[in-house]
C-alpha cells in the first residue's frame, strides 16, 4: 500500500500512517549543497581474517557494528550507513549464520573484485572531479566495471532508468508454471527473481536524480516476517504490510527520478543513519531484532547482529 503525507525532518522523511503497518522512511542526501557527503561501498570481505577469499562470516558485524567500524579508519564520520546487495549463503553454522559469498562482482577504490560470474544490473558511483555520477549498466564486464565505476556492486534489480521504468515481470496468475531458472536477465527488463518480486516484504531501494545532485535511499519496513510474506503468496492469502517490486517502481515514477535500483530486503533490511546530537538511531534487521527502531550512542555499543555481507554509506569527509 503506498503511504504518503510523509513528515518532514530535514533530510529525513517519516511516514508510519499506513493501516497495514508498513512504515516507510526517505532520505534525501542533497549532495550538491553539501560536497563533502560522499557515497561508498564497504565490503566485509575486505578486511576480514582472510580478506578477498570470497567468504565471510557476515552475521556478526551488522550495520551498527560496521559503522562502528567505518568511523575508526580516519576517512570521516559514517552520516548513515544501510545493507548492500544480494549475496550467497551456507548452512553449514545452522539457520543464518553460515558463510556469506558473493555472487557477482564488486568494485572498490576503482578495483573489481570477485570473479565469480555476473546478475542482472550493477549499481555504483563514479566520482569525476570529485563530483558523483550514479549508473546502473547491464552485465557489465571486468574491464567496463573498472572503467565505469569508483564503488559499485553486481546483482541489482533495475527500476527506473534515464527517466523511465523497466519492465517488469508480470504477477503471476493462479496455475501458472513456476519460471525455470536461471531467469535470463536483457537490458529491458528490471531482472526478476521468482517469488521474492511479488512478495510483500521490507525492502531496500535507492534513486537519483538526473543531475545526480540528490542521491534518495528508501527503507520500506514491514510489520511481520518475510517468512511469512512468502507463505502468503504461495498460498494466495492476503498479508499485511510490505512492498512488491512493482510498489518500489511506482514510488520511483512518483518520484521523477532519473534511476533507481532495488538492493537487498526482508529480514536483513537495516540501516543507521546520525543525528544531530551525534547519537546513531538504527532500523535493525529482523532477523536479528524485532524492535523498529533503537537508539544508540556514537560508539554504537551493543547492536544486534545479523549482518550482510556489504554496505552501502554516506560519509561526511570533513572528520
Amino acid at each position: 500500500m503506498f503511504c504518503w503525507g510523509f513528515v518532514c525532518l530535514k533530510r529525513r522523511y517519516l511516514d508510519h500512517s499506513s493501516p497495514d503497518g508498513t512504515v516507510l522512511c526517505l532520505f534525501d542526501f542533497d549532495l550538491a549543497a553539501n560536497p563533502h557527503l560522499r557515497l561508498e561501498l564497504y565490503d566485509q570481505d575486505e578486511d576480514d581474517e582472510v580478506p578477498f577469499d570470497n567468504a565471510v562470516d557476515y552475521w556478526r558485524r551488522g550495520v551498527g557494528q560496521v559503522t562502528s567500524h567505518l568511523n575508526t579508519t580516519g576517512r570521516g564520520q559514517a552520516v548513515a550507513a544501510w545493507n548492500g546487495l544480494f549475496f550467497a549463503t551456507d548452512d553449514k553454522a545452522g539457520g543464518y549464520k553460515g558463510t556469506g559469498r558473493h555472487i557477482a562482482p564488486v568494485v572498490l577504490q576503482g578495483r573489481v573484485y570477485d570473479n565469480v560470474g555476473n546478475h542482472r544490473w550493477t549499481f555504483g558511483v563514479q566520482y569525476q572531479n570529485g563530483r558523483p555520477v550514479f549508473k546502473s549498466l547491464h552485465l557489465p564486464d571486468r574491464s567496463t566495471l573498472a572503467r565505469e565505476f569508483t564503488f559499485a556492486a553486481a546483482g541489482a534489480q533495475c527500476l527506473v532508468r534515464h527517466g523511465l521504468p523497466v519492465k517488469l515481470q508480470p504477477f503471476p496468475r493462479p496455475g501458472d508454471k513456476p519460471i525455470p531458472q536461471p531467469v535470463p536477465s536483457t537490458p529491458e527488463e528490471v531482472g526478476h527473481i521468482p517469488v521474492v518480486d511479488h512478495i510483500r516484504t521490507s525492502r531496500t531501494s535507492m534513486g537519483w536524480s538526473r543531475d545526480n545532485r540528490h542521491l534518495y535511499l528508501l527503507i520500506v519496513k514491514e510489520p511481520d516476517s518475510e517468512t511469512a510474506s512468502v507463505w502468503a503468496f504461495r498460498h494466495r492469502v492476503p498479508l499485511r504490510g510490505g512492498w512488491t517490486v512493482a510498489d518500489l517502481q511506482r514510488f520511483w515514477q512518483a518520484m521523477k527520478v532519473w534511476g533507481a535500483v532495488n538492493i537487498d530486503g526482508g529480514e536483513v533490511t537495516q540501516m543507521v543513519y546520525r543525528r544531530k546530537d551525534g547519537q546513531y538511531a538504527m532500523i535493525p534487521p529482523r532477523w536479528a531484532a524485532l524492535q523498529p527502531l533503537l537508539l544508540f550512542p556514537p560508539s554504537l555499543p551493543n547492536a544486534p547482529e545479523g549482518g550482510t555481507l556489504m554496505y552501502f554509506y554516506v560519509r561526511d569527509t570533513r572528520g
